[in-house]
Formats: structure tokens, C-alpha cells, sequence
């Protein structure tokens, strides 16, 4: 006889998958997405046979040991009126066949339709019923979800009001240039970071983020590193109780407990938590493409934040099955960012422009929209709008649209000026409000920036300034407090660009640019991101440290992944750490290095150094740390070791 437990742990498995069911993306009011395969999938009861039958398909599946079932319908063609999407005994009504988009980001992707005067007066006007929207709630998760509490619903002033203002726009402004039903996801969070919208196997698809990547998984519980981490702690334990024993034998004193290996817990902020709880539980359901706007909480990282987004879009186009998913984003605003040095908004803006080199990408600017003081500018109806160009433009086809303002393309110095082409200038160049064109730049050898005068000259802009007689470079919108005058005819505004950030024109290529690194003594705070990212930001977590161990000297070692011809190392330290004597060496090979030059800097003071040395063939760059400083600065322990940049020339 079987014992009383046995039947009632029976009855629990039976009732756990009782019937059929389907996950959130599939409830009544729900778009399908046109024209590709369509992912259906759910729950029942283990073994169980599961017929799905929408628009005349009819697929069967098997649920498995878990009870997961899934079948893929053949691709369907466009279709606004109700169908019913049947999944065993589990049925959807009310089920559209359309274009399907994810909007996902931070506040300004989430900021609802309520919230601004401009489209809170929209909102009466919002009754569409051919646009479907449903939003995923706020889930952060360390393992990924298979459902969330979400559902669809028409657009309507009751159901949009409280919707993204972008999403809502966006997918209204496709429904009327198509003529067919589109479904909006809303998937946000305001204040997030990337690094949590994105997978672990993002991550790992990008070799510039090898270092994050480790330490992720040394920390994110389940996975082996996190296992061999906590294994290697309980040995150390275990030979401190023992040392710990015998010190108590002897009447001495204990030595200290192991520091334990830090772990991640879920939230906002947890590299994958939000692509676990938001997005994965999505997955696979059938997209037509993605739109993106964020970027603020991490626009102090410079040309980082490109690798990030490669491994974002890695990993959605893996888990979507899309490897050419459209993926259109915002270039965020301008904005006060309080005290914060002024050119770190825009060399962020160049590193989203950087990431227009991933294929299927779209940016729309924004700069003319910012409200300085306020990080979520109102406009969201335009923004939506230019978003729109894009998907219309590259993913619908339409050939009469051209959905990039002004692109800095090249310069030519000419008789005391500098002409400045544009790509995207095909239609002609104007200034939004009729005056002279505003935050154009220039500078001689100096580097140092004065007021240029500017003036369009058919695709081109010409700039001169009588405090630069010889220019050498040049730069426009270079402030995170710039809203410039300058657009196409069609009333997009041109991009922010300089001429030399991050490669200085007198020194030539950066050839450590984007270049990996070891170091004696990682760092295990996360301030170990910056020492090739081209960015000088001199704040943590943005510029590279050591640990705050005792042992000096300490190195780091960078590999340029080829040889070069080198005769200058240029490298910096911030005003926080006690950062002293640096000593800078090269070597072909990894294991004999040749010291070219040292520096002493300064307790307190951003500063830069350039160490010039004849030609030599040199792979590999050393950057050891001699000593420190023993006062402190910026609240940091002096046995931190912080460095801005480490550049590598061979100057002409």
C-alpha cells in the first residue's frame, strides 16, 4: 500500500499543470506577428498531447517531463479582424495578426502618457482599437522566468493613460502609416543600467567585457565560477578554523575570518535580473524589431557602454531568434548632470553614435528637445516620431524617407578654415531657427577650443574663428548643455561629433584603444572598466584601479593584440587616489619588458603624462605602479592605485 503522502503528493503534481495554459504574451486582445514563423508555447500536464490551432493551422505537440509544450505556426498573413487562438482546452480571444514591437529601456521609455502636459491631452483621442499594448511589471529575477502577471489590452484612454508615452506613439504612428495592427510590449524601468537588460551569453559575446563577464558569474549564484568561488572560501575556512584553533592553544591571537566572495541578489541593478524577470519571459515570442531609450545611468562610461549595447543586442537577437533584428534608439539628451565635467554627455553621445556601426541599428537625435533642467524632456510624441523614421525607413522599405539627421563625416583644413562634411546631407543643410548656427568649435595645435563662426556651404559647413588662425581641429554640441541650431531640410538635427575625441590628429592612431588588460591586483569593486575606453573621465567607476592591497609595486600588463611600432604612451591619473610614481615599460612577447619612461603625479590632480621614446616594436604595455601618495584623496584608501587612460602612438 502506498502511504497517505504518496496520493497527496499526486494530487499536487496533477493539479500543478490542470488543463492547458499559455503564458502572459498570449491573452485575449494579443498581436501575433505577421509574415515569420510564430512561437506558441505553455504548460500541461506531462505527456499530454497539445493541439493549437489559429487561422486555419492546426499543430500538435507533447508536453515534456516539466510539462512544456511549444509548436511554431506557419508564417500568417496581416489580418485586423478577431481570430481565436485555441491551445488544448485553453482559448484566446480576440487575437490580431500585425507588426509586433518590444519598447524597452529607462524613465524616459517608461514615462507615461500621464505624465506630461503634451500627451496627457492625448489621451482622450487614444481610443484605437486595432493598437494593442500590454506592459511587463517590474520583475527583477537571478534565473529567468518563464511568465509574468501581464496582459493585452486595445488602446483606449483607460489603458493608455498609464502606457509609455514613446511606445504608444511609436507603434500608433506604424498602425496608421501601414494600415494593420500592431502590438506594442512595453518592457522598462526607470533608473536602470544595461548591464541587467542583458544575458550572461551577451556578455560573453563581446571579449571586451571578458573581465565583467567573470566576475558576473563568480557572484551570480547557479552557475560553476560562482560554485568554484565559494568551494575555494570554504578551504580557506576551513584552514583559519584550524590556524584559529591552534592560536587559541597557544593563548595567541586569532587571525582574521576570510572575507566572504561576495554574491548578487536580484534587483534593478543586478547585471541579467531585468532580462530574467522582463524579457525572458517573452522569449520566443515572434518580434518584428525593438526600440531603446536609455542610457543616462550609464553615460559616464564613454565608449563602454558601446561594448554593453553589442552584448545587449547579442543577446536579444539569440534568445528572439532574429539575428537581424531591427534595433532603433534614443541619443539621450541634453542635461545639467549637476557639477559633472561638461564633456562627458557628449564623448557618451559619440559611443551611442559608435554603435550605429551594428548592423540594423537606427539613432534618432534629440538634441534640440532637451530641457536642461529636466532629464525627461516632454516631447515624447516627436521622439516617437523620429523613431518611426527608422522602422519605416530600413524595416518597412519606405524609400521616401531619410531617417538620419547630419552626420559628421570628414574635414578639410582650407586657407585658415575647416570644412566639415555631413553624411545624411543630401537634402541640404538649415539652421532650425533662421539664426547664425550655434556651438561650432575650433582649435590649433594647442587643443585649446574657441567660438567658430559657421556657415553652410551646400552639404558642408565652413568654420573659421579669428582666435584660431591655424586650425587644426574642430567640434560641435561638444557640452552636455548644448541644444544647437543646426539640421537637414527635413528638420533633423545633426549629431554631436568632434574631430579628434578620442584619437588626437597630431599623435595618429590609439593603437591601445579598446584593448584588453591584466592586472597583479584586480579590483573587486567594479572600478576596473576604464583604462582603454578612450574616455579621461576621472571618477570611479569610470576609470581603472587596482585593489586596495598593501603590496607595491603593482602592474597592469595591456595587450594591443598585435605588434606596433610605438614612441609615445601617453596615460593620466584622476584627482581621487593617492596614485605617485608610475613606471611605464613595453615588450614584444609577455615576459621581458623595457622601461621607456616613469612620472610622478600629483596628490589631488587630474593630471596626464606623455612618455616619448624612439621607435620600438612592442605588443605588450606595462604600467607599474611604484608607490603611493600617503595622503588621501576623494575618501579613497591610499593603497587604491586609479588611472584614467592608457594611450599608445607612434607619433610622426
Amino acid at each position: 500500500m502506498k502511504p497517505p503522502f504518496f496520493w497527496l503528493l499526486l494530487a499536487v503534481s496533477a493539479s500543478a499543470y490542470a488543463g492547458v495554459t499559455l503564458p502572459a504574451v498570449f491573452t485575449d486582445h494579443a498581436v501575433l506577428q505577421r509574415d515569420v514563423p510564430v512561437p506558441v508555447w505553455g504548460k500541461a500536464t506531462p505527456g499530454e498531447e497539445v493541439i493549437v490551432e489559429f487561422a486555419g493551422q492546426k499543430k500538435t505537440a507533447t508536453a515534456d517531463a516539466a510539462g512544456r509544450w511549444s509548436v511554431t505556426l506557419d508564417p500568417l498573413l496581416a489580418n485586423a479582424e478577431p481570430q481565436i487562438l485555441k491551445a488544448g482546452d485553453a482559448t484566446v480571444q480576440d487575437v490580431l495578426v500585425g507588426e509586433v514591437w518590444l519598447a524597452s529601456g529607462q524613465s524616459n521609455m517608461e514615462w507615461e502618457m500621464q505624465m506630461k502636459p503634451d500627451s496627457k491631452a492625448d489621451i482622450p483621442n487614444t481610443a484605437h482599437p486595432l493598437l494593442r499594448i500590454i506592459e511587463v511589471p517590474k520583475t527583477p529575477a537571478l534565473t529567468p522566468q518563464e511568465d509574468v502577471a501581464a496582459a493585452w489590452a486595445a488602446s483606449a484612454p483607460e489603458t493608455a493613460a498609464s502606457f509609455s508615452a514613446v511606445g504608444y506613439y511609436f507603434g500608433l504612428r506604424l498602425h496608421e502609416e501601414l494600415k494593420i495592427p500592431v502590438g506594442m510590449i512595453q518592457s522598462a524601468w526607470g533608473g536602470t543600467r544595461i548591464e541587467p537588460w542583458t544575458t550572461l551569453a551577451g556578455f560573453e559575446s563581446v571579449p571586451g567585457l571578458k573581465d565583467f563577464t567573470a566576475d558576473v558569474r563568480a557572484k551570480l549564484p547557479g552557475t560553476d565560477a560562482y560554485r568554484a568561488t565559494h568551494e575555494k572560501h570554504l578551504t580557506a575556512v576551513a584552514t583559519w578554523s584550524q590556524a584559529a584553533q591552534d592560536a587559541l592553544a597557544k593563548q595567541a591571537a586569532v587571525p582574521a575570518l576570510p572575507a566572504q566572495p561576495q554574491s548578487l541578489t536580484s534587483g534593478a541593478g543586478t547585471p541579467t535580473a531585468l532580462y530574467n524577470g522582463m524579457i525572458h519571459p517573452l522569449v520566443p515570442f515572434a518580434i518584428r524589431g525593438a526600440i531603446w531609450y536609455q542610457g543616462e545611468s550609464n553615460h559616464s562610461e564613454g565608449f563602454l557602454y558601446t561594448q554593453k549595447k553589442k552584448a545587449l543586442l547579442s543577446a536579444w537577437r539569440s534568445v528572439f531568434q532574429r539575428p537581424d533584428l531591427p534595433f532603433y534608439f534614443v541619443q539621450i539628451a541634453p542635461f545639467q548632470y549637476g557639477t559633472e565635467d561638461p564633456e562627458i554627455l557628449p564623448q557618451f553621445w559619440q559611443a551611442q553614435r559608435e554603435c550605429l556601426r551594428i548592423p540594423h541599428t537606427g539613432m534618432a537625435v534629440i538634441t534640440d528637445l532637451g530641457e536642461v533642467p529636466d532629464i525627461h524632456p516632454a516631447q515624447k510624441k516627436e521622439v516617437a516620431r523620429r523613431l518611426s523614421l527608422w522602422a519605416l525607413s530600413k524595416t518597412y522599405g519606405r524609400q521616401d524617407i531619410d531617417p538620419s539627421g547630419p552626420i559628421y563625416a570628414s574635414h578639410a583644413i582650407e586657407n585658415g578654415t575647416i570644412r566639415v562634411k555631413f553624411h545624411q546631407a543630401s537634402g541640404g543643410l538649415a539652421s532650425r531657427d533662421g539664426k547664425p548656427l550655434t556651438h561650432f568649435e575650433l582649435a590649433g595645435k594647442d587643443g585649446l577650443f574657441h567660438p567658430a563662426e559657421a556657415k553652410i556651404e551646400g552639404e558642408t559647413v565652413v568654420l573659421s574663428s579669428t582666435a584660431v588662425p591655424e586650425p587644426r581641429r574642430a567640434r560641435f554640441a561638444w557640452s552636455k548643455l548644448a541644444i544647437p541650431n543646426l539640421m537637414d531640410t527635413d528638420g533633423l538635427p545633426a549629431c554631436a561629433f568632434h574631430t579628434h575625441w578620442p584619437v588626437d590628429p597630431d599623435l595618429g592612431e590609439n593603437f591601445a584603444l579598446g584593448c584588453t588588460w591584466e592586472s597583479s591586483d584586480k579590483n573587486t569593486f567594479g572600478w576596473d572598466t576604464g583604462l582603454t575606453d578612450g574616455s579621461w573621465a576621472s571618477f570611479a567607476p569610470a576609470c581603472f584601479a587596482t585593489s586596495n592591497t598593501n603590496r607595491f609595486p603593482k602592474q597592469v600588463t595591456i595587450d594591443l593584440k598585435q605588434p606596433r611600432t610605438l614612441n609615445l604612451i601617453r596615460f593620466g591619473a584622476p584627482e581621487i587616489g593617492s596614485t605617485k610614481t608610475v613606471s611605464v615599460s613595453v615588450s614584444t612577447e609577455n615576459t621581458t619588458f623595457r622601461e621607456v619612461g616613469q612620472h610622478a603625479f600629483t596628490l589631488g590632480k587630474a593630471e596626464r603624462a606623455s612618455v616619448p621614446f624612439p621607435d620600438a616594436e612592442a605588443r605588450y604595455i606595462r604600467v607599474t605602479y611604484l608607490d603611493h601618495h600617503e595622503g588621501l584623496s576623494g575618501d579613497f584608501q591610499n593603497t587604491f592605485v586609479f588611472t584614467t587612460e592608457v594611450e599608445a602612438y607612434q607619433s610622426k
